[in-house]
């Protein structure tokens, strides 16, 4: 009897483990209120093709059914990574939150400058309020701001499994069917 018990936990094993793996998934958020800003004025329009891209990976570590900024081990909106902020100056007071099938919310930012101070750079990215792509060259303002409307969509998509997770699952469904077999000629 405790044979056949652990041979069960040795079958179970990789399924267990893979309740703590890494998992991907891409967000797109379409359709803003974009405003254009520049030294001529500022201007609003609705725009239903703007979009804010982005891919995120982490593991659910605590086991909250959450994923939470600590968990994440990639945070790439608009093409830069937040975890791994290597460009300028990025913010220590990031908040992230992703429930799976629910809502996506985040706040990261990055700002740098020219080494003479004349060009100043920011990035703020705050979901349900605004994103904002700003320059500001000799205190003079340009760039963009992307406002949230009702009208705002997000689609957010898991990415393909790894390899190894389909052959975990063929290995433990082959192990579990010759067991069964075994059992059957005996």
């Amino acid at each position: 009897m405790i044979r056949k018990l652990a041979a069960l936990a040795a079958l179970l094993s990789p399924l267990c483990s893979a309740h703590a793996e890494q998992n991907t998934w891409s967000f797109v958020y379409t359709g803003f209120d974009v405003t254009t800003i520049s030294w001529q004025g500022d201007t609003t329009k609705w725009d239903p093709a703007a979009n804010i891209k982005g891919t995120f990976s982490g593991t659910d570590s605590n086991g909250d059914g959450k994923l939470v900024f600590s968990e994440l081990s990639l945070l790439q909106v608009g093409g830069f990574d937040y975890v791994g902020c290597s460009w300028g100056k990025c913010g220590s007071d990031y908040t992230f939150s992703y429930t799976p099938n629910g809502q996506l919310d985040f706040n990261v930012s990055r700002y740098s400058n020219d080494p003479e101070g004349y060009v100043f750079w920011s990035t703020v990215y705050e979901t349900g309020a605004s994103a904002d792509f700003k320059t500001y060259t000799l205190g003079t303002p340009s760039g963009a701001s992307y406002v949230w409307t009702p009208q705002t969509t997000l689609s957010i998509t898991s990415a393909v499994p790894e390899p190894s997770t389909y052959a975990m699952l063929v290995a433990g469904s082959l192990l579990v069917g010759g067991a069964a077999r075994a059992r059957r000629v005996r």
